[in-house]
């Protein structure tokens, strides 16, 4: 029987007799804390502001520095171009001894490590690769660096491309992502790692005397999942295995005395559809073994202080299921496994550090209804605090409720999702509502005024969900099976069969809002991208229920994804190979269907998406103009899987709403 969570409507304040409606202008000018960072006395946060720009059509970055107990920020960046290409990756670090603050900038166009007094003045450049920082860390007594940059170009690849004489041939690997040391003060950098690793990720021992690094053998998607941690002397040397194992293991952590590493990985498990999880080696070799359950995917990682335990804060598969699932808290977890959750309240958390003591947490703060801000917290006392005030123009809005809901499904599992209404909807009375279906399929909505895209400047999101429900149109953002909250066995729920279950879950969630007297089912839509696509393009294939669909980044022909993605093997692990399983990726392609498309479609593509190409979007185009369709295409220069220009993204959240504004918008 469908039902929806008692008592777990979230809503903001009543709105005041001067708030208005959401507009895409409005969405266009949140700014975005992109990056957080407390002194290691814990007395001062630096942070780092995202503001998206129309007129240079770029989201700019800018450092500020802040009190921890609150305050005054003061800003410390004016004409240093923090990195922003394609979004502001600041990568924000204090030196250890709490004497310098530091990021990654532009020089000469090109992202090097800057450095600045922490009481202020004018950066300077630390590094100078000729290639570009990638990233970089302070060794723990905050004279030299580690970084990573792509390999120089070789001489002659450089004078054939001036020659006009290079040739791309097919398989042969970039280059690799190497890993150097350099002293802060004077020094040319030490190059460590060999050629044939691709190094990911890398930290420095306590001691300063070796390194721990991840990489894999090659630079493409898939090699993700098929990399090892290495130790190496800083000094110079051969590198040592430290997980050799299978699957994908990243993202190392020394322990505070040095006797531990932490790092995420998926456990010996080489495929896509995995979970990697936080595990736990012994810095002089041993088998690994996990802190973290199955159904648990770490995001970010932090020991403290003592060695004993370590903070994590998970993204996808939270194994917080349920009415969590759209929730990202902090985690503890100590060594022999026993994990507490350490935030309180519906909270999506980014970004976290800790003073040198652990005492306070400073980490970036979502709430049901907003686009974030800088908060603290006080391990000891569980106090949480507000330290800025981004957008308080979005406290003049009439920002539509959320709720969290459950329905069963065609076999009774219980589904969940968000749903956002128009606010000061009368209760009985029926909107427009549109299903917004995340990409993926491993993904999921989030809260936040971005659903899809909280961990990044939420302007990248082609679908204005705030602007929809101030139009008077209700957003419906589904979690099917195989996306998040079900664990890994929700993963695989969908091998061998995109567009059943996943497809039936999304409609008895549509079936349940009209049940409930809030979906007019005269006046339905449907929206995604990527993943999200495919589900669209596959909905409208499937039902004529929909008057309205709009598809980004989308599939068409799943085959074709195989071929011509950059990550094309992961349909190798839901479908098989192509030519072996012909007949199954037939059948649940999209275009195999085409004819039986009713639902006007707006088809939406970047000209430059390597993730799904976009051949996909004008095959199904071409069949759609052919049989006399209703379809309409947006092609967008230099656009990729996602878009990255203000100007491009404002074009693209208005073209949506006007699109569903004319099919089924509010009487």
């Amino acid at each position: 029987m469908a039902r929806s969570l008692l008592g777990l409507l979230l809503l903001l304040a009543p709105a005041s007799a001067s708030s208005r409606p959401a507009t895409i202008a409005d969405l266009m000018a949140v700014r975005t804390l992109v990056d957080a960072r407390i002194s290691p006395d814990g007395e001062r946060i630096a942070y780092v502001v995202s503001d998206p720009s129309l007129e240079k059509n770029e989201h700019v970055a800018v450092l500020y520095i802040v009190p921890s107990a609150g305050g005054e920020a003061r800003r410390l960046t004016h004409t240093t171009p923090i990195f922003n290409r394609p979004l502001p990756r600041p990568e924000l670090r204090w030196s250890p001894d709490g004497k310098r603050l530091s990021f990654l900038a532009f020089v000469s166009e090109l992202p090097q490590a800057m450095a600045m007094e922490a009481a202020g003045g004018e950066p300077w450049p630390v590094t100078s690769s000729p290639t570009g920082v990638a990233r970089y860390e302070w060794s723990k007594d905050s004279t030299r660096i580690a970084y990573l940059a792509a390999e120089p170009e070789p001489e002659e690849e450089a004078r054939q491309k001036t020659e006009k004489t290079f040739v791309v041939r097919a398989g042969r690997p970039g280059r690799p992502t190497r890993l150097f040391v350099q002293d802060v003060e004077r020094g040319a950098p030490r190059l460590l790692s060999p050629a044939g690793h691709y190094v990911s990720s890398f930290d420095w021992s306590p001691d300063g005397k070796l390194l721990v690094y991840s990489a894999s053998a090659a630079g493409e998607y898939l090699e993700n999942w098929r990399s090892r941690l290495f130790t190496i002397p800083t000094e110079g040397g051969e590198p040592a295995v430290l997980v050799g194992r299978d699957g994908m293991n990243s993202e190392p952590r020394f322990s505070p005395d040095g006797r531990f590493v932490a790092f995420t990985s998926t456990g010996g498990v080489a495929r896509m559809i995995s979970s990697p999880g936080l595990h736990l080696v012994s810095a002089a070799g041993g088998e690994p073994r996990p802190l973290t359950g199955s159904d648990t995917w770490v995001r970010e990682v932090l020991w403290e202080p003592d060695g004993r335990s370590l903070l994590f804060i998970p993204n996808e598969a939270t194994g917080r299921g349920g009415e969590h699932m759209f929730e990202q808290p902090i985690f503890r977890v100590d060594l022999d496994g026993k994990t507490e959750v350490v935030t309180s309240g519906a909270i999506v958390a980014f970004s976290l550090s800790s003073g040198a003591d652990g005492r306070r947490l400073a980490f970036r703060s979502v709430g049901p209804r907003d686009a974030g801000e800088l908060a603290t917290m006080d391990l000891g006392s569980g106090t949480t605090r507000t330290i800025t005030r981004l957008n308080p123009e979005l406290e003049d809005l009439d920002i539509g409720p959320l709720e969290v809901l459950s329905w069963r499904s065609f076999d009774g599992m219980e589904i969940w999702g968000m749903l956002v209404t128009p606010s000061g909807q009368v209760p009985g009375t029926r909107v427009p509502l549109v299903v917004y279906v995340h990409g993926g399929p491993i993904g999921g909505f989030t809260q936040g005024l971005f659903p899809q895209f909280m961990h990044r400047p939420g302007q990248i999101e082609p679908y204005p969900v705030e602007a929809f429900a101030s139009a008077g149109i209700a957003v419906l953002m589904p979690m099917p099976r195989g996306g998040s909250g079900y664990g890994l066995e929700g993963f695989r729920k969908i091998v061998r069969s995109w567009g059943e279950g996943d497809f039936r879950d999304i409609m008895a969630g549509v079936d349940h809002l009209i049940e409930r007297g809030l979906a007019d089912p005269e006046r339905l839509g449907v929206m995604g991208a990527s993943y999200g696509g495919f589900m669209t393009n596959w909905i409208v294939t499937q039902t004529d229920r929909f008057k309205a669909a709009s598809t980004a980044a989308s599939i068409s022909d799943i085959a074709d994804l195989y071929y011509l993605s950059d990550a094309g093997e992961v349909t190798e692990e839901y479908f098989g190979l192509p030519w072996e399983e012909t007949a199954l990726y037939g059948k649940y392609s999209p275009i195999t269907h085409v004819e039986a498309v009713k639902t006007p479609l707006l088809i939406q593509h970047g000209e430059s998406d390597r993730r799904v190409p976009v051949q996909q979007a004008e095959k199904f185009y071409r069949a759609l103009r052919k049989l006399g369709k209703t379809v309409e295409m947006d092609v967008y220069p230099r656009g990729g899987h996602v878009n990255y220009e203000p100007r491009m993204e404002k074009i693209i959240m208005e073209r949506n709403l006007e699109w569903f504004e004319r099919w089924i918008g509010a009487k």
